[in-house]
C-alpha cells in the first residue's frame, strides 16, 4: 500500500518513533513516504524510504501535506502529531472527499497548553478520522471516557521502539558523546537526568537529596536536555556539587549524543513530581538502562525489579534511600540488564508493530468507506 506518514515535530520521541515504524513498513513491502517537521534531528541519517521536511506550525504544514497527497496519492494518511484540531479537521474532511483514509496516532490525547479550550474541537477530529491508534490502555481509556472517541474506531497497537536503539542506525552515533562529557573513568558509576527543563520533574528535589548525603568519590551526576535549570535554585545545585561530583549539559542535544548518554549510564532517574506518561521509559529499556522513578511517572510497560525502581514522589529520604542501595548493588543492575536483553531486541519491536499497522491499514482500505451527514461539515477547510 500507498502510506504517507506525517510527523510535524521533527525532534524527540515522536520524530524516532515515526522515523522506526516507517522502517518496519518499509520493510513490510509497503511503500512509504515520511513528511516530518522542518527541524528534523535525523535529516543527517539515510533511511531506506523517500521523506521531506516542510511542516511547519500553521497553515503552511496543511498546504504542503494536500500537495503531498496530491502528488504522491496515498492509500492511507497516518498523522502522528496535530497542534490545530481546527486545520485538521479541514484536512481530514478533504483526504476522505478524495478516497483517502486518514489515521491517527494521539500521543496524548490533548495538547499541553489550551488544553481545555481545544477539547471540543478534538473530540470532533476524533469522530472524523477513519482510526484511532492508543499505545497504552490509558490512552485507550482517556479516549473514550473524557474525549467520547468511538470505541469501534480504536485501535489498540502497543510499543514504543526507538530508532536511536536499532543496528540500522548504530554506526551513526557510535562513540559520538557530548565533548563536555569525558569519558568515563576506572570504577565510575554514572546516574543520568535527562530531559527538557521542567520545574515539575523533580531536578530540583534529586539536587536536595543527594546534598543532605556523603557519596563516594566513584558517583557521578550527569544531567542534561534544553533548558534543564529552568526554575533550579543555583544555592541548592552549588550545595548538591559539594556532595558528588555533578556534570551539567544545559542545551539540546543531537540523537548521536543521546545515545551516547544512554550507552554510557547505570541508572536513570525519573523522580518527577507531575504526572507524565513519559517515552523516556520505553528508550531506557531499549539501552538495557535501569531507570529509578517516582511513582507519577507512567510507562507503556514497566515493571519493577526488571526495568527499574518505583518511589514515592513525595518523600526525599525515599529517594536518597533507594539511590545508596542501588549504587551499593551494581550486581542488581547487570542482572537487571541481562533481563531486558532477554526481552528481546529492538529489531523484533519494530517488525511486531510494522505488522499491527500493516493489518490495520489492510482492514481499513478493504471496509466500505463510511457515509454520514456530519462528515459533510468543513470545519476551518482551506480550498
Amino acid at each position: 500500500m500507498r502510506i504517507l506518514m506525517v510527523e510535524a515535530s521533527g525532534r524527540g520521541f515522536l520524530c524516532h518513533y515515526a522515523h522506526a515504524l516507517s522502517l518496519g513498513l518499509h520493510q513490510e513491502g509497503h511503500g512509504i513516504r515520511l513528511v516530518t517537521g522542518d527541524r528534523d534531528e535525523l535529516a543527517g541519517w539515510r533511511v531506506p524510504f523517500p521523506k521531506s521536511a516542510c511542516l511547519r506550525s500553521g497553515r503552511q504544514s496543511w498546504r504542503c501535506l494536500r500537495r503531498m497527497v496530491r502528488r504522491y496519492r496515498p492509500e492511507i494518511v497516518h498523522l502522528q502529531w496535530i497542534d490545530n484540531p481546527f486545520l485538521a479537521i479541514g484536512f481530514v474532511l478533504w483526504a476522505r472527499r478524495r478516497g483517502v483514509r486518514v489515521v491517527y496516532t494521539p500521543h496524548n490525547i490533548l495538547p499541553h497548553r489550551a488544553r481545555w479550550l481545544t477539547m471540543p474541537a478534538y473530540r470532533v477530529l476524533y469522530h472524523h478520522v477513519d482510526r484511532i491508534v492508543a499505545r497504552d490502555r490509558h490512552i485507550a481509556w482517556g479516549l473514550e471516557e473524557i474525549l467520547d472517541a468511538p470505541r469501534r474506531r480504536m485501535v489498540f497497537l502497543p510499543g514504543s521502539p526507538n530508532l536511536l536503539a536499532h543496528p540500522y542506525l548504530h554506526p551513526h552515533h557510535t562513540g559520538a558523546g557530548p565533548a563536555e562529557l569525558p569519558g568515563r573513568g576506572p570504577g565510575e558509576f554514572r546516574l543520568l537526568f535527562f530531559g527538557h527543563g521542567c520545574r515539575r520533574k523533580g531536578l530540583q528535589q534529586l539536587f536536595e537529596a543527594v546534598a543532605a548525603g556523603d557519596w563516594p568519590d566513584s558517583i557521578h551526576l550527569v544531567v542534561a536536555g534544553e533548558e534543564v535549570l529552568d526554575g533550579i535554585s543555583p544555592e541548592v545545585l552549588a550545595r548538591a556539587r559539594r556532595s558528588l561530583r555533578v556534570t551539567i549539559l544545559n542545551r539540546y542535544l543531537p540523537p548521536q549524543e543521546v545515545a551516547a548518554l544512554f550507552e554510557s549510564s547505570d541508572l536513570m532517574l525519573m523522580p518527577y513530581v507531575k504526572l507524565c506518561k513519559s517515552p523516556l521509559t520505553d528508550m531506557a529499556a531499549a539501552f538495557r538502562l535501569p531507570v529509578l522513578r517516582s511513582d507519577r511517572v507512567q510507562g507503556a510497560r514497566f515493571s519493577d525489579g526488571l526495568h527499574g525502581f518505583t518511589i514515592p514522589h513525595d518523600d526525599a529520604g525515599a529517594l536518597r534511600r533507594a539511590l545508596r542501595d542501588i549504587v551499593s548493588r551494581p550486581r542488581q543492575l547487570a542482572a537487571m540488564r541481562q533481563a531486558m536483553e532477554r526481552e528481546g531486541d529492538i529489531e523484533q519491536s519494530v517488525r511486531r508493530l510494522a505488522q499491527g499497522h500493516s493489518m490495520l491499514y489492510q482492514d481499513l482500505v478493504l471496509s466500505p468507506p463510511r457515509v454520514r451527514d456530519r462528515d459533510r461539515l468543513t470545519l476551518a477547510e482551506e480550498g
